[in-house]
């Protein structure tokens, strides 16, 4: 699976209409028009409105002196400023105008060492020689979901253990009635490098607020999220709210080049905007490989007209990701060399919620590590059912999730309800999420939670790498032995590697009426070596290339109409209907995602097949953000280009994406 950054831009502009893809490394903006009333731009005087641009690490002020801009937005482009920290205001409020607009600021061949683990089914983890559970926390009432914060790296003991199991605390679900809807819910993320030992492997990374992963944001359909943002790294950050739409703001997407410059170091910026949907989403970085190195963390929409909230007491969030031991700069250097040949590098481990272990004696020479570190540990009341909000924020992993002898009930795919149905293992691709319903239906005991990483998918696998990851769930009366972990055995179905879920096995909660495409663009996906012999990403034979310090963005608002080939633009108007061929040279499967809007999956083919325009599903295909186009397979994808804007459509293969 090759993936330097596929990216599509999709532009849909009120009058103009064009439809940005970027030639690439995986990945393609989409320019969209709002559907504004107002069709002319009409500039404030008084320099009200005029966007305050920041030009990487130096603020500057940029005038636009243009009179006749293309209406993006129903409201003109906000003030926009970056804050210095020595220069605190004090102002509190989530609402102030000082910061409200981004700144400026051939085939592949098939790689060598691919260990084809298929079909991987484990009975038994890998022995945990140290087990221990913490007693104690029976809060599952809290209405708060808490993704849990790591405490700063000391050896683990007896003594100790208490301060890293993370017993995570279901929530009720009935947020939606507890909160009023239409409120302002305000934020504060504050970005910074620290040590921490997830897997017991200690290292520098990135934390939100301290922690890893970042504190849970939720909210009602409705409410206004203001997300303060302040950034403490030596170097620029962005935060990307994945799967919002940002109807009417997208400069707040968060996209470095698209859509803003990134917050400089010591700087802050606000991102506000109105959320009008509803499901499991999540936030992260969207500037070169920093999400990888921590900064990611649940967004969770709550939807009143849910027809599944009163068979659920209550909400788990549980994120699953890869995790590398070598920072993200190194991985993304051995990359983008000759040597490695466009193959990606092998994860060392997994986590649950920001949790595993890891077997020391793998590690380095000096490394600073301790072997069986504590699982994450979740709470079971025999006779509740729970909503688990599964989220996979990995770099390079896709994941078969599980929890022994309990049945899962999807009834939720990026925001889209489904109607109910029936997995023991589900296939979830990077960036993808799913809401499953679990009943404690089960004899009083300890249960494995697992995340097999799909390993056939990789185009090397470390020899040191357990690609079982695991957690534990334990009924609330339980009062058996944990020192050897549950005995529990893992379902035997088999699962197809390196796709997403049947199509057939998601359907919509309510049908919709499909419409015909007024347009279709070929994305075809390759990698070949550059002048340099180093392998890239290609998107109909371009190589995707960015300027961060010049985003596409601000480039349409001063009416530019042209745009360099390398950024693989593609432009439509407001309200066509658009199908996306997607034909994937590649020997490995890709997940691709888009801003700003979801599309109907109508069909898809694995190796060897071509897109075939009778077969597909017009009936009845589910909507979602991002989708798996299978290894030298093709999907077809729909959507409706009613959200103006920049929109970056690419694959989430984020671990070789700089």
């Amino acid at each position: 699976m090759h993936s330097y950054k596929i990216l599509t831009l999709i532009t849909i502009l009120t009058y103009s209409i064009f439809l940005l893809l970027p030639n690439v490394s995986l990945s393609s903006p989409i320019v969209s028009n709002h559907e504004s009333p107002n069709a002319n731009f009409q500039k404030k005087t008084g320099n009200q409105k005029t966007p305050i641009l920041s030009n990487h690490n130096s603020p500057y002020t940029k005038q636009t002196g243009n009179e006749n801009k293309l209406n993006l937005l129903d409201n003109d482009f906000p003030h926009t400023t970056f804050q210095k920290e020595e220069k605190k205001t004090g102002n509190k409020k989530a609402d102030s105008h000082a910061f409200n607009i981004p700144p400026t600021s051939s085939i592949s061949q098939k790689k060598a060492g691919n260990k084809n683990i298929n079909g991987l089914t484990f009975n038994k983890p890998s022995p945990l020689s140290s087990f221990h559970r913490q007693a104690g926390n029976k809060n599952s009432k809290n209405l708060n979901i808490k993704v849990p914060k790591v405490p700063p790296f000391s050896p683990i003991s007896l003594s100790n253990v208490s301060l890293y199991l993370p017993i995570i605390p279901g929530k009720d679900s009935q947020y939606e009635n507890k909160h009023k809807k239409g409120n302002e819910k305000v934020y504060d993320l504050t970005i910074s490098r620290g040590s921490n030992a997830p897997d017991g492997f200690k290292r520098d990374m990135f934390l939100i607020n301290g922690q890893f992963p970042g504190p849970l944001i939720e909210c009602n359909k409705g409410d206004t999220l203001v997300i303060n943002v302040k950034n403490e790294l030596d170097e620029d950050t962005t935060i990307h709210s994945h799967g919002m739409f940002q109807r009417g703001t997208p400069w707040y997407d968060g996209v470095p080049g698209q859509t803003q410059c990134g917050i400089p170091s010591k700087g802050s910026l606000t991102y506000k905007f109105k959320v009008e949907q509803s499901g499991t989403y999540w936030y992260h970085s969207h500037s070169r490989t920093q999400y990888i190195e921590g900064i990611i963390g649940p967004l969770i929409v709550h939807e009143p007209n849910d027809p599944y909230k009163n068979e659920c007491d209550e909400e788990i969030i549980v994120i699953l990701q890869d995790w590398y031991h070598t920072d993200a700069k190194t991985l993304l250097a051995t990359f983008l060399s000759p040597a490695s040949q466009g193959n990606e590098p092998s994860p060392d481990n997994g986590l649950i919620n920001g949790h595993n272990s890891f077997n020391c004696s793998s590690a380095s020479e000096g490394s600073d590590c301790v072997s069986n570190a504590p699982l994450a540990q979740f709470k079971f009341v025999k006779g509740k059912k729970y909503k688990l909000r599964i989220i996979n924020a990995s770099a390079f992993s896709a994941f078969i999730f599980s929890i022994d002898g309990h049945s899962m009930d999807v009834v939720e795919v990026e925001g889209m309800i489904t109607r109910r149905h029936t997995v023991h293992r589900l296939p979830i691709n990077i960036a993808q999420r799913y809401s499953v319903i679990v009943t404690a239906d089960q004899p009083i005991d300890q249960y494995w939670m697992r995340a097999e990483m799909e390993t056939s998918c990789f185009a090397v696998v470390s020899d040191d790498l357990n690609p079982l990851i695991t957690a534990v769930v334990t009924y609330d009366t339980y009062n058996g032995s944990t020192d050897q972990g549950p005995s529990s055995k893992a379902w035997s179905d088999d699962v197809e590697n390196c796709v997403d879920l049947k199509a057939s096995d998601l359907k919509p909660y309510k049908n919709q009426k499909i419409p015909n495409p007024s347009k279709n663009f070929t994305i075809v996906i390759n990698f070949q070596p550059d002048e340099n012999d180093v392998v890239l990403g290609y998107i109909n034979n371009s190589t995707y290339k960015i300027d961060t310090n010049d985003p596409t963005l601000i480039k349409v608002y001063n009416g530019v109409t042209q745009f360099s080939p390398n950024l693989n633009v593609f432009t439509v108007e407001k309200d066509e209907i658009v199908d996306l061929i997607l034909l994937n040279q590649d020997a490995g499967e890709h997940p691709f995602h888009l801003h700003g809007h979801v599309f109907w999956c109508l069909g898809s083919g694995e190796d060897g097949t071509q897109p075939d325009y009778n077969s597909l599903n017009t009936k009845d295909p589910i909507q979602r953000d991002t989708a798996t186009i299978p290894a030298g397979g093709w999907a077809i994808l729909r959507f409706v280009s009613n959200n103006p804007g920049v929109w970056g459509f690419h694959c989430h293969i984020e671990v070789i994406s700089p």
